[in-house]
């Protein structure tokens, strides 16, 4: 399925989730095109540059890199077909970036350029048992994950935070043994993160395996899955959402690279 044309949404209103997780909920446009059941899935964020009176969309063409509106991405985390909401879940980081920036500040009637979204990434549910893992940036794919996993599911969750404020209720299963790691410094490696994943006793059956965060971190966790456990490739999902050092254009042009 083709992606929609990217629309102009506008802010509906905001909610503090957690210290360092906002919730913007946006709307204000024929949305009955929307995709339904596209939770977890990535979208392209354009936001206004300063003094930019419209947000252009694209194709931009031969427009110069100031012409065009930043973009950034993100994943859905709900979308309400009878309301006509797209809710997404922005992290604060401390240093804002564009799009944290914009996120923080904004306020209902505020406009913004969404592209998107494409295939929702989902775990296979029908997997003996379950291996989630991220960082604050995977937390709004993996609770869409959460909250269709089956109410008999079992494995583990090891989810890094900022602050220990910053868990989520989430409806996790019985059978979940989850893991909240407060990482205050994610701009560090995360090896206490590898760490806690590799050590996790293995259970038997086969596993679906949802691991998402810092691409160093992300890479040393499907080399373990992949080498030493053997984790189906068809119920392994691994990807690197940002990388330490790196802007979002520099991180996307190098995960391309990896794909080649």
């Amino acid at each position: 399925m083709p992606r929609p044309a990217p629309r102009i949404l506008e802010v509906l209103r905001t909610e503090s989730v957690t210290p360092n997780m906002k919730r913007v909920v946006l709307g204000g446009d024929d949305l009955s095109d929307f995709p339904q059941n596209h939770e977890s899935a990535n979208f392209k964020l354009l936001i206004p540059r300063p003094g930019q009176a419209a947000i252009p969309l694209p194709p931009f063409g031969d427009a110069p890199p100031e012409e065009r509106p930043i973009v950034r991405t993100y994943t859905l985390r709900h979308f309400d077909h009878e309301r006509g909401e797209v809710v997404v879940d922005f992290m604060l980081h401390a240093d804002h970036g564009p799009a944290s920036g914009w996120a923080a500040a904004a306020q209902p009637g505020d406009r913004v350029g969404f592209a998107g979204p494409g295939a929702p990434k989902f775990a296979d549910f029908d997997a003996d048992w379950f291996l989630f893992a991220g960082d604050m940036s995977a937390l709004p794919a993996i609770g869409a994950n959460i909250e269709r996993l089956p109410a008999n599911a079992r494995g583990y969750a090891v989810l890094d935070i900022l602050d220990h404020a910053d868990r989520q209720d989430l409806p996790f299963p019985p059978g979940m043994e989850v893991i909240w790691r407060v990482n205050p410094s994610p701009e560090q490696p995360a090896v206490g993160w590898v760490d806690t994943i590799v050590g996790l006793p293995w259970l038997d059956g086969s596993p679906s395996v949802w691991v998402a965060g810092e691409s160093g971190a992300v890479r040393a966790v499907r080399r373990y899955l992949t080498q030493e456990r053997q984790v189906e490739r068809h119920r392994l999902y691994a990807s690197g959402y940002w990388q330490i050092g790196l802007t979002e254009d520099r991180h996307q042009l190098e995960k391309r690279k990896d794909k080649v």
